[in-house]
């Protein structure tokens, strides 16, 4: 039974966070009994790039929303009530990443789409499952956007949160026969701890990744700071012209097309900002010769993607990586934390 009131975290406006970020009480959420929506009482949160993003403002370009407006994305916590259309029932330990134009899950309780979650692994705590939502369905997507050869993965960023959960998906889910990443110096030891089948960890501080990794050697590059043509030089010339035969430079970063912004935001796009969009997507392909495959997406909301993931967390091949944990009433000091990209994803816990 939920209470009629809770707290949430909520932002006054765009700006630096600890100026614009507040917890407040509002009154909890209700659903209908015909919905396809869950009330989830929340246990743990995750912080992603994009909370810190819109809290900011930067992507005001792309959307704006009515202030004070709710925050948060990721969720973990336990079924308080759901909606006849969901298949889930109260008391169901979930996890998922909620809808961009209807986030809010840094509270008590939240309102959540069945089709946004899956049933929580049963090998992780609240804290560790709610890492996984949104980096987990990226690199799953990102994966399975390559449809050519699975000879070696270079997976930069190692221990960033998409990157660590894309590292561990590389051979157990995606097949590939050998993965690299690159980390600074102080992440070298912590990335071969927690995903020890990682075949070469690049030192970026000390070695340039372009004289470490040898030029045609790789079939797959996941590009997450918005430069994909950089990796062209790594690629594998393929030996055929089919799609299963070509390398891949599938971006998390670069701007997507316009289509594939409004599926991934899941609200329309203006023309100004559609046009703009394809524009920018034209102008990196024009630097990425046509012998490789290459894209640029956002994540797509999926049950069935979560429940893959759960099931290899079950299994023991996949984990995610926490750097700490902080209360809710220290949300400011854990964005603060996770803008400085430490060793592993920044959580929130809302309740035991």
């Amino acid at each position: 039974m939920s209470s009629k009131t809770m707290r949430t975290l909520v932002q006054t406006a765009y700006g630096e966070p600890s100026k614009v970020l507040q917890i407040v009480t509002v009154p909890t959420p209700t659903i209908d009994d015909s919905s396809d929506k869950l009330l989830v009482r929340v246990r743990a949160v995750s912080i992603n790039p994009l909370d810190y993003m819109v809290i900011r403002g930067q992507l005001k370009v792309a959307w704006t929303d009515p202030m004070p407006a709710v925050v948060g994305h990721d969720v973990s916590g336990v079924v308080v009530k759901a909606g006849r259309k969901t298949g889930f029932k109260e008391g169901d330990e979930v996890y998922g990443f909620m809808s961009l134009n209807a986030q809010g899950s840094a509270s008590d309780y939240c309102v959540i789409y069945s089709r946004n979650c899956a049933l929580k692994p049963k090998s992780l705590s609240h804290e560790e499952a709610a890492c996984l939502p949104m980096v987990g369905e990226t690199a799953i997507q990102a994966l399975r956007h390559h449809k050519g050869p699975k000879g070696t993965a270079f997976i930069p960023a190692g221990l960033g949160g998409v990157g660590s959960i894309a590292l561990q998906l590389a051979k157990s889910y995606a097949g590939f026969q050998r993965t690299i990443t690159t980390v600074s110096t102080a992440k070298v030891d912590l990335v071969k701890q927690h995903i020890k089948d990682v075949d070469e960890v690049i030192d970026y501080k000390k070695v340039d990744p372009a004289t470490a990794i040898p030029a045609g050697s790789c079939d797959f590059v996941l590009d997450q700071f918005g430069k994909p043509a950089q990796y062209v030089r790594y690629m594998r010339k393929p030996s055929g012209s089919g799609a299963q035969d070509k390398p891949s430079i599938i971006s998390i970063a670069a701007p997507p097309s316009a289509q594939k912004a409004q599926q991934a935001w899941e609200r329309p796009t203006s023309w100004p900002l559609a046009t703009m969009l394809n524009l920018l997507d034209w102008w990196t392909r024009l630097w990425i010769p046509g012998w490789i495959h290459y894209d640029s997406f956002g994540a797509l909301q999926s049950s069935s993607d979560l429940k893959i993931i759960a099931d290899l967390v079950d299994q023991g091949k996949v984990r995610p990586v926490v750097d700490k944990v902080f209360p809710l009433d220290q949300a400011i000091e854990a964005i603060a934390l996770a803008e400085l990209k430490p060793a592993g994803k920044v959580v929130i816990r809302i309740s035991e």
